[in-house]
């Protein structure tokens, strides 16, 4: 699969405007992303990286007769810390239709990346050529493992606003074979794109027995994971690897959150691969009462009913697992509805499972926090304030809890086992006040406070 990303506009075009006359952007910059991970080869994953916005959301600048503005735009990979692959550029926009400058249309484009398996950062961030203090940026989390090679495999869906036969054009960004398949990063449809494509990857279809026929099944379920639509069609094993593209039409569905879910049946094994991933369809004046969207982004119910306050006391929660990127971006907001997109997006970006109708990241981060209030609470403090509640929520619960009480010459303390923790870690507390306030006071893990004479500090003062 090779795609090649090539505008016709040239930038050149943007810094040698006639005028110095600039038209403010509409909207704050708000770049949409999204992702799907295909077979590139024996030791890596093939991932196109998608991306979209609307030109409404950037400053244009008069040349004669027409308006050109452009976008900033910065991928950076990261794993362990370490800048892999940075990719920046910019994305022209020029305009002929003064009517357009208010009502935008959305640019659509594609980056593509080989990577070896292990856990990464995507780092995006977007910026307006004309005011660099309208911009945006978002982390994701990505896990890459290799796709099987002795069994059927699924690529990641990869949802779009049209797909269609076409010739051979390697200068189209969108060509790969022989279709041109144009991404919908925003996963957004309903008024104005009522019809949802997808395109997938199966892969390994001859390992086993190559006379079988197989199934390929497409469903559609709510956020209260009930089964909406659901189609099925037979298909022969005839190459090793196969394109199966389709349609969803959302007319019939009410505004909220869905997932689309695709399988590959193996109706003679009994056995089945799965790959699926979220959607959202925005219905003015028909909303489900799951989920609620609004024109500033995605947002489920219960953000788009929480306050200012709610919000930042969230994030508060939040704080051990937020990246220092995502702090500083959530501190320039000021907007409620920014606050809740953010919200909204923070907790999406982190879920490993959207096959499911619950983000269980979330549910097992704030499952930890609920623990540490109830259980890890100090004098004075809530329990995922604490030291011990802050080490329980990161790591989840000890293997093993050696716990001391006070004693003639010692203050209580309590060693937490980790033993599959970078091969074995402990956390030592000390309740240095007698007042159910445990403090770390050393561990051996690499990223905590270490101290080899913790022991002093458990020792009374006589």
């Amino acid at each position: 699969m090779k795609l090649r990303f090539i505008f016709s506009i040239s930038i050149v075009m943007i810094c040698t405007a006639y005028s110095t006359d600039v038209i403010p952007a509409k909207n704050d910059v708000q770049l949409d992303i999204d992702y799907a991970r295909f077979f590139g080869n024996d030791d890596s994953i093939f991932l196109e990286v998608y991306y979209s916005f609307r030109t409404n959301s950037i400053s244009h600048k008069s040349e004669l007769d027409k308006f050109v503005g452009a976008l900033n735009i910065t991928m950076d990979l990261i794993k362990a810390g370490v800048s892999l692959e940075k990719k920046e550029w910019t994305v022209p926009s020029v305009i002929t239709d003064t009517n357009e400058i208010s009502s935008g249309k959305t640019l659509v484009g594609v980056k593509t990346f080989f990577l070896n398996p292990g856990d990464y950062s995507l780092v995006v961030s977007a910026s307006d050529f004309y005011n660099a203090t309208n911009k945006d940026s978002m982390i994701y989390p990505l896990r890459i493992s290799l796709f099987p090679t002795d069994r059927d495999a699924l690529s990641d869906p990869e949802l779009c606003s049209s797909i269609k036969q076409i010739e051979k054009d390697e200068n189209n960004i969108f060509y790969k074979n022989t279709l041109e398949v144009v991404p919908s990063p925003s996963l957004l449809y309903g008024v104005g794109l009522p019809i949802l494509y997808y395109y997938i990857e199966a892969y390994n279809l001859l390992t086993g027995d190559r006379s079988t026929n197989y199934i390929l099944q497409t469903a559609v379920v709510d956020a209260a994971n009930r089964e909406i639509i659901n189609h099925e069609k037979a298909r022969r094993r005839v190459n090793n690897s196969s394109v199966e593209i389709g349609t969803v039409n959302t007319s019939a569905l009410k505004g909220g959150t869905y997932t689309l879910k695709i399988a590959l049946i193996d109706t003679v094994k009994k056995t089945a691969v799965l790959s699926s991933k979220k959607f959202f369809v925005y219905k003015p004046g028909q909303v489900d009462s799951l989920v609620t969207l609004t024109t500033g982004g995605m947002v489920s119910s219960e953000y788009a009913l929480m306050n200012e306050e709610e919000l930042d006391y969230e994030f508060d929660i939040i704080r051990y697992i937020v990246g220092d990127d995502e702090k500083n971006q959530y501190k320039k907001l000021t907007d409620l509805d920014a606050k809740r997109k953010f919200m909204y997006e923070f907790w999406k970006r982190r879920d490993y499972d959207p096959m499911t109708s619950v983000n269980e990241f979330k549910v097992e981060y704030m499952r930890r926090v609920d623990y540490a209030n109830s259980n890890l609470k100090g004098s004075f403090m809530k329990g995922w304030k604490s030291d011990r509640g802050r080490v329980y929520i990161i790591y989840g619960s000890p293997d093993d809890i050696e716990r001391y009480p006070s004693s003639y010459d010692a203050l209580p303390y309590e060693i937490w086992n980790y033993h599959s923790l970078q091969g074995g870690v402990i956390f030592i507390f000390v309740d240095q006040a007698s007042q159910g306030d445990y403090r770390l006071v050393h561990s051996n893990h690499r990223s905590e406070l270490q101290d080899e004479a913790w022991y002093n500090k458990v020792q009374k003062t006589r």
